[in-house]
Order: C-alpha cells, then structure tokens, then sequence
C-alpha cells in the first residue's frame, strides 16, 4: 500500500527572503555580564502531573515548532494609515538567547536548581520565557524571577484551574508559591472555568483574597481592561510579575495536547493577545507556557503550534515594550 503524499512528512522549505524563527544562540556562559533581552528555558516536569503526560517531551517540541514561523511582526493599522505600520523583525530587535533545558526539575532538588537557573537568567535577560513541562514548572519559574523580592512579587495565571490542591502535583504551584511566600493578594486568576474546580479550591482563593477573573469575563470585557487590571493588582507590591501561560485555558478544539483542557476555554488568538500584552509591559519579568502534552496533540500539532506562537508574542511584547521605552513606538 502506497503511503499518500499528504501524510508524508517534508522538510521545511528554505527562502533567503523568508528567515525562520526559532534556533536561537546559546546563552554564552562565559560571559555572565553579556546583557540578554529575552532567555529562553526548558523545564519539563511531568512526574507530578495528576494526569498521566509526557509534558518532559515539550519544550524541544515547541522549539522545533518555532522554525514554522517567521520572526516578522506588523502592528495593526487603521484607514488612512496603510504602509505605516510599525514593523519588527524580532531578531533584529533583541538579542534571544537559549539556555536549553534544566535536568531533573521534578524532584526536589531539582526545582531548587531550576529557581537557581531562572534566577541567574533574570539577572541577564529582561524577560525570561520558561517552556514547560506540566504546571509544575511554575514553581521554580516565578521563584527564580522573584529572587529576593518574592514578598513583593505578583503572579498572574491564565488557566481554567485554580492549581490550589493540596498536595505536591501540577494542580498545586499557586498554593504552594503562597507557602514559600508570595502575598495571594497579588495573584490574578485568568479564564476559571466552571466544572473545572472544586468549591473547596474556591473558597480557598477567596479566603487567601486571590482575584479571580472568570472566563465569562471576556466575553463581556475588553481584554486589554482585563489586563490592566491583572498587571495593577500583581504589580502593586512594586516587585517583579510572572505570567503563567497555562495552555489548556483554550478551548479543546484549539488546545486537543492539554490533557485539562475543556470545550468552551478561550480562544487561541485571546491567548496570544494576553501573552503579547503582558510581556508588552516592564512590571512582567517572567512568562511560563505550561500543560501542553506534545504526545497527545492533535495531528497537525496545533496545541504545540500554539505554544510556540505564545513565544512568539512574548518576544513581540517585549520589543514593543522596548520601543515604547525607547520612543520609538
């Protein structure tokens, strides 16, 4: 039987005029002074995940789905204002670097290290994107970019979940960041689902005086009014914001790879927005893309796909942030 064209997997197309994203230098560590705009980092817990998942696979997933792209981005325009757009090519723009993938995050030990690597990367890089890896890795991720300041620090969470459980699992990094310190009155709580928590975890957000921000919300509500007041409450304390990108707050149809994701979750373009706008804004030191199981995508990849893209508009966000700073926007 002859395998059908389609089904064939082919290599990517090569075009001078048409550069790829993605395959980013190292970090050089032998400079540990050399200033980064962006450093990217694999952390890919899994073991602790309440739902059986090779999220461990992901990151290097995400990474070969980044060559998909391009790394040009255009601002929207308005009539009468055609052509003028402002333009970036991401890697013209910043300096992006790869600090590959951290060993053993899912242990003990190995989280600690993990923080430790966020830590020093934060100390070279403006933003620091972390690439999970199931919610777990929002622990070391939003430790490491808290350094010091974690009693200052915010968190802000796109997710169907509240990840409060008891417990130590990918359903508990936001319970257990509050434990190692962080005020939860600087934790907001993007797209909470119905039937997708317990009443237990919800008045555990409301004692603790979490903000959450239900995914009906953004039906009724301009995304960008949501996000400055996510970025107003975290950002309070005067100290650094993590952003966690908890991929299965899309809809299933968009987000199949997500082993929590349900029908009805947000839709692909509002994550992408949220991820560009956050990173957009100098208070957002830290971005982590998590849950997404690159084994249990769909056929065409489009969860991983996702992720990648979700990298994509975080570098897009901090150019612009860059710009706007430099008077430039």
């Amino acid at each position: 039987m002859t395998t059908p064209t389609s089904n064939v997997a082919r290599p990517l197309s090569h075009d001078p005029n048409w550069p790829r994203a993605g395959a980013w230098p190292a970090v050089d560590g032998t400079d540990g002074s050399a200033r980064i705009d962006l450093a990217l980092v694999g952390i890919p817990t899994s073991k602790t995940s309440l739902s059986p998942t090779n999220a461990h696979l992901t990151p290097a997933a995400v990474r070969e789905a980044l060559r998909r792209y391009s790394d040009h981005t255009v601002e929207a325009a308005a009539p009468g204002a055609r052509g003028t757009e402002l333009e970036t090519v991401l890697g013209e723009a910043l300096s992006i670097r790869d600090a590959g993938d951290v060993t053993d995050p899912d242990t003990e030990d190995g989280e600690g290290a993990a923080a430790a690597t966020v830590r020093e990367l934060a100390a070279r890089a403006e933003l620091v994107v972390a690439l999970g890896g199931d919610n777990a890795l929002t622990v070391p991720a939003a430790l490491g970019v808290a350094g010091d300041a974690l009693e200052s620090a915010g968190l802000i969470t796109l997710d169907a979940h509240h990840d409060l459980r008891d417990g130590r699992s990918n359903g508990s990094p936001v319970r257990r960041l509050v434990e190692a310190g962080l005020n939860p009155r600087r934790i907001v709580q993007i797209g909470i689902a119905d039937f997708a928590n317990s009443r237990a975890y919800r008045e555990r957000a409301k004692e603790w005086g979490i903000t959450v921000i239900h995914r009906d919300e953004l039906f009724s509500r301009p995304l960008a009014e949501i996000a400055t007041e996510a970025l107003e409450i975290a950002g309070a304390g005067g100290g650094p914001v993590h952003v966690d990108l908890d991929v299965d707050v899309c809809d299933r149809a968009v987000a199949p790879g997500c082993p929590a994701s349900i029908p009805g979750g947000i839709a692909a373009h509002e994550l992408r927005a949220f991820a560009r706008m956050f990173a957009a804004d100098p208070r957002v030191r830290g971005i982590d893309i998590a849950e997404v199981d690159a084994t249990a995508d769909a056929p065409d990849g489009r969860t991983v796909r996702l992720a990648a893209l979700c990298v994509l508009e975080a570098a897009a966000g901090l150019a612009a942030r860059q710009a706007a700073r430099d008077g430039r926007a």
